[in-house]
């Protein structure tokens, strides 16, 4: 079974999809609606879907939702947090973590519309 897409609900359908395609390789396939709904793909095929809230409804998420998005090295982690720092979006601390036997290298972003995402990598 291979995952498909995810479909996440923000009250900025553009800057969010901005930030997937400057930051992360994500394409935008379309953008419909005044901006209410974006269709992104990875190189991989995954889709990404964006997707404005319903009208009067929040766009909101449980404590400690977030997208994890994985990179090659823990290098490219520490890249990619001083790039989305250069680009102004305040990303946390680069961490050295050890999970259930997991070691990554990790940190997390505040992504427009709310939206919390990790960046991490393996290590040894």
């Amino acid at each position: 079974m291979k995952l498909n897409h995810l479909n996440l609900i923000t009250s900025e359908v553009a800057a969010l999809a901005g930030f997937f395609t400057s930051h992360f390789g994500f394409e935008l396939v379309a953008m419909r609606g005044k901006d209410a709904f974006a269709i992104l793909r990875g190189a991989d095929g995954f889709a990404l879907n964006l997707m404005a809230p319903g009208k009067g409804e929040p766009a909101t998420y449980p404590d400690n939702f977030h997208v994890g998005l994985f990179v090659g090295s823990p290098e490219l982690v520490h890249a990619k947090q001083a790039e989305l720092a250069e680009a102004g979006f305040a990303p946390g601390e680069v961490e050295d973590l050890a999970r259930g036997g997991f070691k990554s290298t990790t940190f997390y972003c505040m992504a427009p519309g709310g939206i919390l995402v990790e960046v991490g990598s393996s290590r040894t």
